[in-house]
Order: C-alpha cells, then structure tokens, then sequence
C-alpha cells in the first residue's frame, strides 16, 4: 500500500512541475537548441555549458544560473521569449523549473 501511494504522489508531482524551456546558441533563437521538461545541474553533460544565447520558456517558471548546481548569478525566466540575454549570455551553465518566481530572485526583464 505504501508503495502505491508513493507512486500516486511521484505521478502527481511531476505534473505540477511539467515545464518546458528550449535554449539556443544563438541570439533571436538561432543555432543548434536543446529543450528541457526537468532539472538540469549541469548542462556540459548535454554539450551546452555557457552556451546559450536565447531562450524560449514554452510552460513554467525557471531559474537559470551561471555556475553549476545552481550556484553564482541566477535569474528567473517567466514563460516568454527571449531574443537576447544580454549580460547573461554565453553564460547559463544550471536550470531548473522553480514553483513561485518570488522565492529567491527578481524576474528577468
């Protein structure tokens, strides 16, 4: 019975977060482009450390961060496009979906 119930919470937990995020090497979406539906703490395991230069959050709120494991400069990208990541560009090397955008840092503009 446990393991039942623990299966019913995994299942409806990961439909809260089901997010997607694409993110591109180059800016106004250009360039080869990996989407992600869950936790990335390391992108160079996917060949895109400190590469991406545009991003396309299709569903959810994300943080992105510049070092791994979430660690250095982060931000918070809403569901949107985004052409240009200016000082942020060729930087991004952790990403996460995030439930309220209030918890840790301010959105991105």
């Amino acid at each position: 019975m446990k393991k039942v119930l623990a299966v019913v919470c995994l299942m409806s937990c990961s439909a809260v977060w089901a997010g997607d995020i694409t993110l591109y090497t180059r800016d106004h979406f250009g360039g080869p482009a990996i989407t992600l539906h869950e936790t990335v703490p390391d992108l160079d395991l996917q060949g895109f450390n400190d590469k991406t230069a545009s991003v396309v959050v299709q569903k959810g709120t994300w943080e992105v961060c510049a070092e791994k494991h979430f660690k250095g400069k982060c931000m918070i990208l809403k569901e949107g496009q985004y052409a240009e990541l200016k000082d942020f560009s060729n930087m991004m090397s952790s990403v996460r979906e995030v439930e309220n955008a209030k918890e840790k840092r301010p959105a991105a503009k």
